[in-house]
């Protein structure tokens, strides 16, 4: 389907017009929304590497809700 034509994208991508519409997911801010934590209930900053926080082999860090 050629553009410019009043097809939706869906129907130039697919070739059918199924769902209709705009489909967004909303997710809130990955910083807002969870904390990572060490072994020991530490906060872990997840923006630095892994030498930086000084995390060897085998251990763990684990994401909780805020």
């Amino acid at each position: 389907m050629p553009l410019g034509h009043g097809y939706t994208i869906e129907e130039q991508i697919t070739g059918q017009a199924k769902q209709g519409g705009i489909q967004i997911d909303i997710y809130p801010l990955l910083a807002s929304a969870v904390e990572f934590k060490d072994e020991v209930g530490s906060s872990v900053d997840i923006r630095m590497c892994p030498r930086e926080l000084r995390i060897s082999e085998g251990r763990q860090i684990s994401m909780h809700l805020k």
